[in-house]
This record gives C-alpha cells, sequence and structure tokens, in this order.
C-alpha cells in the first residue's frame, strides 16, 4: 500500500492541517536528493532482531502448519507508521555482507534510506543482524522504486520513484503543496519529473503506487488511491511511458493508459477497484518485445472486506518513430485465485499489494494486507497456484496490528543468501504523525522441508501443491 493506507475519517484532519500550514510551494520542490545520496555519510548504526514467523502450506484442505522461517525484524520511530518500497541492489553486495544494500520508502515522512554494510552477530537469543542506515532523499509520499544505471562512470545509482499523496500536507518536511505526486527520476543532484506528462497534470500531479519498467524502454505506472472503490477515484488507471532511454529515462516520449484486450482502458471499476501492484514477468524468449505483466488489483482501504484480484498479461510493445509508441494487450488470465478466492470466504478479502517474481523466475511472492491472511505467499509462476504463505506480521509490533506493504527479494527459494524483504505499514489509530513501522527480512535459503520445523512436501511437480484447478474462466473482468 502506499500513502495510501490513511482511512477516509482521517480526511478531515488533514484538510485542518493544511489550512493552518504555512503557504507553499510547488510540486518538484518536495524532492530532493541529500548529501547522502550516494553514500558518502557515516549513517546511523541500526539492529534487527531476530523473530521467527510461521509458515503456513496450502493443500487441497486449505492451511497446515508448515513450521516457521528464520526473520529478522527492524523497528524504527524514524520510518513512521507507513513504510513501503523495499528494494535490493545484490549487483552491490560484498562478500562479507550478510546482505545486500537495501532501500526503503517512508511515505508518511517523505523520506528514502539505503542500508547497508549487513552484519550478522551472535547474541543470547541467537544470531541478530546489524546495519548502517542512510537518509538519502525526500521524495512526495514515496511508494515504489526502480533502479536506473548511474549517469557518469562511477557515479551513484539513480532511481524513478513512485511518489503518491492526495492530501496538500507533507509531513516529512512541514511543506504543503497542491502537486499530489507522480514519478520522479531521482539522482545525486536533483529530482526530475517524467510524469504525469501533460501540462495540468504536471502542476497537479497524480498518486502513483507502482513503477515498474522492461528492457524494451516501456515503463509502467499505477494511479492508485488507498480509498479507490471507497470512494471516487474515476482517474486511478494503469499508464504505460516510452522513456526516452532505457538507462537515462529523463522523459516520456509518448505515453498513455494501458488497454485491455477488447480496447477498454484498465481504470477503476467499482467491486474490483484499480491496479494497486504491478510487476514485469518474463520475456518472449522469440520476441524482446513481448513479456508477461502481473497485475494487482485492489479496492477499498480496509482492513477486513474489498476487493482483489490478481491478472496475468501477455503484452506487447512497439516503438513508431521518435515520438510514437503503442502498447498492446494480446492476452489475459486470472491468475492466483487460490490465494484472493479461496484462502479467505467472501465477505473477507485479503487485499493484494505488490509482488516480487524471484531470480529463478519459478516463484511469485505476493504481499496481502487485509486481516484475514496477513502476510506474503509464494506462487507458482505458471499455474498460479498458492504453495505456502508466512504470516506473523501482524504481531510484528506488540499490541498493534501492522500489515504487509512491500515486498522485494534477493536470489530464489531454497537458494543459499536469499532473503525477501518487508516493509510494513502500522494500522491506522489514535496517533497520525507518530507510531512505527518495521522491516522485515526474512532468509528464504532453506528449501522445502528445511525451514524451522518440518514441512511435508507436498508439492507437485508443476508447483501446484496437489489442487484442483481455479475454474475461473472469466476473463472479462478487466473490462
Amino acid at each position: 500500500m502506499a500513502v495510501a493506507s490513511i482511512a477516509p475519517p482521517m480526511m478531515a484532519a488533514l484538510a485542518l492541517l493544511a489550512a493552518v500550514a504555512p503557504m507553499p510551494a510547488l510540486g518538484g520542490q518536495v524532492c530532493k536528493p541529500t548529501d547522502c545520496f550516494g553514500g558518502a555519510c557515516l549513517g546511523t548504526p541500526v539492529a534487527f532482531q531476530a523473530v521467527d514467523l510461521p509458515l503456513m502450506q496450502w493443500g487441497a484442505q486449505g492451511y497446515t502448519n508448515g513450521g516457521s522461517m528464520q526473520a529478522y525484524s527492524l523497528v524504527q520511530d524514524d520510518f513512521g507508521i507507513f513504510l513501503h518500497g523495499p528494494l535490493w541492489r545484490p549487483q552491490l553486495r560484498k562478500p562479507e555482507d550478510f546482505a545486500p544494500p537495501l532501500y526503503l520508502a517512508g511515505s508518511l515522512v517523505d523520506k528514502i534510506w539505503r542500508l547497508e554494510d549487513f552484519r550478522a552477530a551472535p547474541s543470547a537469543e541467537g544470531k541478530f543482524i546489524t546495519a548502517n542506515m542512510k537518509f538519502v532523499s525526500w521524495a512526495v509520499g514515496p511508494s515504489t522504486m526502480y533502479p536506473v544505471p548511474p549517469a557518469r562512470e562511477g557515479g551513484p545509482e539513480r532511481f524513478l520513484v513512485a511518489e503518491g499523496n492526495p492530501f496538500l500536507v507533507n509531513p516529512g518536511n512541514h511543506t504543503t503543496s497542491m502537486w499530489q505526486g507522480g514519478v520522479d527520476l531521482v539522482d545525486e543532484e536533483k529530482c526530475t519529473t517524467i510524469f504525469p506528462t501533460s501540462f495540468v497534470g504536471k502542476m497537479t500531479g497524480k498518486v502513483v503506487n507502482t513503477v515498474e519498467c522492461h528492457a524494451s524502454g516501456f515503463c509502467f505506472f499505477s494511479v492508485w488511491k488507498f480509498y479507490d472503490d471507497s470512494m471516487p477515484a474515476s482517474d486511478d488507471c494503469l499508464y504505460w511511458c516510452s522513456v526516452s532511454n532505457v538507462n537515462d529515462p529523463t522523459s516520456c516520449v509518448s505515453s498513455g493508459i494501458v488497454t485491455d484486450m477488447l480496447g477498454q482502458r484498465i481504470c477503476h471499476a467499482d467491486g474490483r477497484g484499480a491496479v494497486h501492484g504491478l510487476t514485469v514477468g518474463k520475456t518472449d524468449p522469440q520476441n524482446g518485445n513481448a513479456f508477461d505483466l502481473f497485475l494487482l488489483f485492489t479496492g477499498k482501504g480496509t482492513f477486513d472486506a474489498g476487493d482483489s484480484s490478481i491478472y496475468k498479461l501477455r503484452m506487447e510493445v512497439s516503438h513508431q518513430g521518435t515520438k510514437s509508441a503503442s502498447v498492446r494487450t494480446v492476452k489475459t488470465e486470472p491468475w492466483g485465485s487460490d490465494l484472493w478466492q479461496k484462502s479467505v470466504q467472501a465477505p473477507h478479502d485479503v487485499g493484494v499489494d505488490h509482488a516480487w517474481i524471484d531470480d529463478d523466475g519459478k516463484y511469485v511472492w505476493v504481499g496481502t494486507f487485509r486481516e484475514k491472511n496477513d502476510g506474503v505467499h509464494m506462487l507458482d509462476y505458471d499455474t498460479g497456484k498458492l504453495i505456502h504463505s508466512i504470516h506473523g506480521i501482524s504481531t510484528i509490533l506488540p499490541g498493534k496490528y501492522s500489515y504487509t506493504s512491500g515486498i522485494k527479494g534477493v536470489g530464489a527459494w531454497g537458494k543459499a543468501g536469499s532473503l525477501l524483504a518487508i516493509a510494513t505499514c502500522e494500522k491506522y489509530g489514535t496517533q497520525f504523525f507518530g507510531g512505527q513501522s518495521a522491516v522485515i527480512l526474512v532468509d528464504i535459503s532453506a528449501s522445502l522441508g528445511q525451514a524451522n520445523g518440518t514441512i511435508s512436501d507436498s508439492v507437485s511437480s508443476d508447483g501446484s501443491g496437489n489442487l484442483e484447478g481455479s475454474g475461473v474462466t472469466d476473463l472479462t473482468l478487466l473490462v
């Protein structure tokens, strides 16, 4: 979820805050890299505490106990109550590192951090992890990030940052702004807004939740507000952007709203919500301009009932001259229905959030935030079958409900050195500017049957867990 996690009753409080806040600055002025952007600063030492998270195996009879997973939790006041957008940088991992550098986004505090120099150390309770945390950039309600190569040899990596704040207040740096967000290219010197592209859009912004790009030079942005399907959100749509240069995306040369197989725009629909998270999948080995795209639809900013669904699309893109491009959906199928249709019973809902495809391309990990199945879930890429779920996220903050709000991994299930990073949010309540959230590192290097506890390996050769087919065949739900 993005700033995104504030309930409609909070809106009155935000309006009051906006009324008394000093008058403000224009849109791009909130986003600004710090002197730490390239990592040349001391940072703050932090320590992750060891925790065990329940692993639940999915099968024909539902969930059964599968043991537990070793994890490490870092709780920080500076995160605020809304943490999002974990992003590993595996190519920067040093031999002595327990984990590679990790970026995180504090949506309510308008900050982006980098954690590095991960080290494992023994303790009375077992192993704990230390790291160094650096504040690298301001941004407007940042949610997710996509890495971009350095602008110069030896320079730091840059990032496309999805930003979204549907209110006037930027609590992190105590400003107000009419700009609701967009996509910024952030480097060591400045922020360059590449989306929205229209004149009005550049002035007012759009609440962007997720940014993902493909090697063909096309990026995708989900415009999604947390209250989608609870209040009017008709402009919540999935956008495409043909960037000027895939290694230097300083602008959208052409852009538009993604359409389905029938030519209908993929936007908010009552009873379905809109695209919340998305992830680019495998590329066709015979066609570099054809690839899979997973779309996670979410409606209603609530923690029990709501709308969730996941679809797997086959996309074909093409560049038509220097200022024209096309994006076409050639196939659509519902995917992962074990998770969003079977793991909870209506009127309850799982609340699909974000997804990550492991480095082997065999499994897709999906985060969910609603109370009946809060956690992260491993599904088979090809079949969409649910294999198992990691729970326990909701109890990371004692006495409070914390939920999964972002997920990214490095490596793959059962491979040495592989980890999940899970961002969490604290459920809104009495505090608004206070509170805490956590980032959790989960060791996924243990294969089935080797985690903390005994896991019976009932996963069939196709990764299905011996489940029957979902029976979902209606592909018109995207219309």
